[in-house]
């Protein structure tokens, strides 16, 4: 697909163009990954991603940096949106398991935080200690923007509450990589006294929407990506509707993503005056597990642990005591080394203690809850 064809479909009638072409889902990636590359590739600063394991079923992706420049970009704005001009003060409560797995985030990494006036907490290291000390560090100086996973940030916001720890009111704070619930949007914006934006993004298609000051819904980037919402027999359904959502990638050329169901749920808004609104998102499930110590994990450090295995069709991970995680997976053709699956339970003990046993089981089927959405990490510790 070259320029002048994603023109016409961003500036004509997309809804048209799109229609006339087939829907892309993870089973057809992995079936069709060479195929699907550019055939320009070569010439292209190309690296391999995952998408972020939302629906458990996770699959391998081809970006550029033409594509990762213009998604920051985007990133950028949407802070800027909501109140950061470039270059000020930013605390992100994010995952990172480098610094779990290295003990340390890295030189570089430092150093491009320090140009980015950017400081991290790990999401997935959340000892009570540890969130003590983050929280005295907003109190003591607030940044203009705190980004955070929203379990997180609800994690912390419970945590402050219950330690009767008191904050000055924050200037903004964007929620992602988790489904932004109304009670937890209500609790996060009570004990860090400032209005919460959610945003909603992938790994596959980076930012993809997020709420702006005194509007209503999740306004999506129109140079980033185009929106389609489908009944589950693949038919448009009308704004206001919930459907599955397609996603059109406008700046991944290396991989093109083309009416691609991303396995999330949502509702476009019938109010297009300044582009296309994502009324309403729905689908990711991600519990906190919890260690005898009291630290918090958000759930995204264990899916992690299943990216890049070609071998994993889906997956489900349950907390079934502090002591004990089960990991379900539906196998693909492919088989698994025994060295990754050792890999995968040192990891797990790693975070959750040595003492902690990891029991894997190979299924044919994961049900969804009874609310009909599929959870991919689940804590049954209360």
């Amino acid at each position: 697909m070259n320029n002048l064809s994603i023109e016409r479909i961003i500036y004509e009638k997309p809804e048209v163009y799109l229609s006339q072409l087939p829907i892309l889902t993870k089973d057809i990636i992995r079936a069709n990954f060479e195929q699907l590359k550019s055939t320009d590739l070569a010439q292209r600063k190309w690296y391999l991603n995952t998408s972020g394991g939302s629906t458990g079923e996770p699959i391998i992706l081809i970006q550029d940096a033409e594509y990762n420049d213009k998604s920051t970009a985007i990133s950028l704005l949407f802070s800027y949106l909501v109140g950061r001009e470039l270059g000020e003060a930013e605390v992100r409560l994010w995952g990172s398991e480098k610094d779990v797995f290295d003990g340390t985030m890295g030189w570089k990494a430092t150093f491009f935080n320090f140009l980015r006036n950017t400081t991290y907490m790990n999401a997935f290291q959340m000892t009570p200690e540890k969130m003590r000390d983050f929280l005295k560090l907003l109190n003591k100086k607030p940044p203009k923007l705190i980004v955070a996973y929203a379990q997180a940030i609800y994690e912390l916001a419970k945590f402050a509450e219950d330690e009767k720890i008191t904050l000055v009111p924050q200037k903004a704070i964007i929620t992602s990589a988790g489904t932004l619930y109304a009670w937890m949007r209500q609790k996060i914006e009570t004990v860090f006294q400032c209005k919460v934006f959610n945003r909603y993004g992938s790994r596959e298609v980076s930012d993809i929407a997020c709420e702006k000051p005194g509007e209503q819904g999740l306004w999506v980037a129109p140079w980033g990506n185009y929106i389609e919402i489908v009944d589950d027999d693949n038919n448009p359904v009308p704004a206001g509707v919930e459907g599955n959502i397609l996603i059109t990638s406008l700046t991944n050329f290396a991989m093109p993503l083309i009416r691609y169901k991303i396995g999330d749920r949502g509702i476009l808004s019938p109010e297009y005056k300044s582009g296309q609104i994502l009324q309403q998102v729905s689908g990711r499930n991600v519990d906190t597990f919890k260690t005898q110590s009291g630290t918090l994990i958000d759930g995204e450090y264990f899916t992690h642990l299943l990216y890049f295995k070609n071998w994993v069709h889906k997956f489900q991970i349950i907390q079934k005591s502090y002591l004990e995680i089960t990991i379900k997976i539906i196998k693909s053709n492919s088989d698994y080394l025994a060295e990754e699956l050792d890999d995968i339970v040192a990891k797990c003990k790693l975070m959750m203690g040595k003492d902690c046993v990891v029991n894997f089981e190979f299924v044919d089927r994961i049900p969804v809850n009874k609310s009909g959405k599929y959870r991919y990490t689940i804590s049954e510790v209360i």
